[in-house]
């Protein structure tokens, strides 16, 4: 693969404060109600939070309440697409807890029907994508565009856009790592589109297919992680010069020395064969719709509900320690290993994280006093991820060089055409006859396109044998089964545990309830103490002084009494 442009970068991350909801004034105690966050307009991208302790945190975008979905996309997403369409692979992953509208940013559960103002990032970020592809500047290319959906439901990969209902049938989704170390999704099905509605059609067939359920913070609740990716297929001209070419498709350029695979061909060739390399720009665009953290007892779910919170917070859990151990300077710094194999969500967005991809994350909070621990926990791991740093490439390489299909077809071309360039010089004598040295450079890449597609074919041969071996000695199903066994194992051995944590914490709150109220009691207690102290020190001083009076009256009356004697 040929990388005509890297570009070292940070993860982006946004900040969106959602606004109190009727439901928050209906369910939330009313002295929880308070707005904890602020946000300043001489400081545009810093949030206030008024806590116990004032504490502050600066993103890249801050939206506050007011923000409508249109300001969201044109200043944080929009520069997104183009980096895209230049042929980056680009994640946008929304983050926070539940009811914190990560779904409402993102518009996974959007429809075409959805109203133009409340539509989220996806349907935005699909609008402006055709709008640039059906331009004058995409012409001259070949564009090929396909959709897929993946939901990760307590720790199993479903395929949101495959309706059969024989689960037997069904392909196995698997994770794979290639040998450039790129994440592929094996088993996942890809659906082409042309259309901005075909794109909204798929997306709200899977989204009616993921898994939500109704809890005490959100009745519309995410029960899984949702992902849903668009690839991109460009193929463009690149005339000697390295400018794009404006002419229609024709073959693409072929490799030609079998020494090296990958290696580029002679300029001779290209040459004779064209006027300029023809290149596959391919990227992918990953909508990531994370399921929100939550506390058993403020969701009020028991039973599988209980369960899917467990795996969910288990993968939160794995992403906020990756994201810690590349985004914490302190942690960075002695860590060699980051823990992407913890769960199925960080080995999805490995790319995403630290990898080959241009990444933009939305945490999205509320601003109620109740929950404010959850807030502060997710301002602390977007500042965190703003630390990580990516090394994005343009997915780039010319066409051809690894297609033995099209190789063999080349090489019989070229023989056609030896043909066809002897007879004309043999048969016809007035027209002009080809230099003996051209037919010798044509035989002569001849040669080396039949080395080059023997290595190929003996490569290939190679390949599948190895293939096949593996194959036979690997047993998937037993490998799955004992990784479901270890899954269920572990919900179950975590499960009381987290129960018991939460039965804990009920208990100590109501142990500091009862400490306050004694605490209000005592105070109440010494304040009247203090008061009566005071009164009795007034009535002690007010003694002293009709004290002091019956000593000074009895004096006088002893002193009158000895004069009265002395007469």
């Amino acid at each position: 693969m040929t990388n005509s442009n890297s570009e070292n970068t940070t993860v982006q991350v946004a900040l969106r404060i959602r606004p109190l909801t009727q439901e928050d004034l209906v369910n939330l105690p009313s002295r929880f109600q308070r707005n904890v966050l602020s946000t300043s307009p001489f400081t545009p991208n810093q949030v206030i939070v008024h806590g116990d302790k004032k504490l502050t945190f600066n993103f890249d975008y801050v939206f506050g309440p007011e923000t409508q979905q249109r300001d969201v996309y044109d200043i944080s997403v929009r520069n997104m697409v183009d980096k895209f369409l230049e042929g980056f692979n680009v994640t946008i992953l929304a983050y926070g807890q539940t009811s914190s509208g990560k779904t409402y940013t993102m518009g996974t559960s959007d429809s075409v029907s959805s109203i133009q103002e409340s539509r989220g990032i996806i349907p935005r970020a699909l609008h402006t994508l055709f709008s640039y592809i059906s331009s004058a500047q995409f012409k001259s290319r070949k564009i090929t565009m396909k959709v897929s959906f993946i939901e990760i439901y307590n720790e199993d990969l479903n395929d949101l856009l495959n309706d059969t209902d024989d689960d037997e049938n069904k392909p196995q989704l698997l994770i794979r790592e290639d040998s450039k170390g790129n994440i592929i999704w094996s088993g996942l099905q890809e659906i082409k589109v042309n259309s901005v509605e075909e794109v909204m059609g798929h997306l709200a067939r899977g989204s009616l297919n993921r898994q939500v359920g109704a809890t005490d913070m959100n009745s519309q609740s995410s029960r899984s992680h949702a992902i849903f990716s668009v690839t991109l297929c460009q193929q463009k001209q690149i005339s000697t010069n390295g400018i794009s070419s404006p002419t229609p498709l024709s073959r693409p350029s072929t490799p030609s020395t079998p020494t090296k695979l990958g290696s580029p061909p002679p300029r001779r060739l290209s040459k004779i064969l064209d006027d300029g390399e023809w290149v596959t720009v391919t990227s992918k665009f990953n909508f990531v719709d994370l399921a929100g953290s939550e506390r058993l007892k403020r969701t009020a779910v028991s039973g599988d509900r209980a369960k899917e919170g467990i795996s969910i917070n288990s993968g939160l859990l794995a992403l906020g320690n990756v994201i810690s151990a590349l985004g914490d300077p302190s942690k960075a710094r002695n860590t060699t290993h980051i823990p992407y194999r913890d769960s199925k969500l960080t080995r999805l967005l490995q790319d995403s994280l630290g990898g080959n991809a241009q990444t933009l994350m939305i945490a999205c909070v509320s601003p109620a006093e109740y929950n404010i621990s959850e807030t502060i926990n997710t301002l602390k791991y977007a500042n965190r991820a703003r630390n990580i740093k990516n090394s994005a490439i343009v997915n780039q390489e010319e066409a051809g060089w690894n297609d033995l299909e099209h190789l063999q077809i080349l090489v019989l071309k070229l023989r056609a055409e030896i043909k066809s360039i002897r007879l004309s010089s043999g048969i016809n004598g007035s027209c002009p006859a080809t230099p003996i040295s051209d037919l010798e450079l044509l035989e002569e890449q001849l040669k080396e396109l039949q080395n080059s597609y023997a290595e190929l074919t003996q490569k290939y041969a190679k390949a599948s044998a190895e293939l096949t071996e593996y194959q036979d000695n690997f047993d998937t199903t037993k490998f799955e089964e004992s990784k479901n066994l270890f899954d269920k194992s572990f919900q179950q051995n975590v499960e009381p545990v987290i129960n018991e944590y939460d039965k804990s914490i009920s208990e100590l709150e109501q142990q500091l309830a009862l400490t306050r109220t004694s605490l209000n009691n005592s105070e109440k207690l010494v304040h009247d103490n203090e008061l009566k102290l005071y009164e009795a020190e007034e009535l002690n001083e007010q003694n002293r002084g009709i004290i002091g009076d019956l000593k000074n009256k009895i004096a006088r009356l002893i002193e009158r009494g000895e004069t009265t004697e002395n007469y």
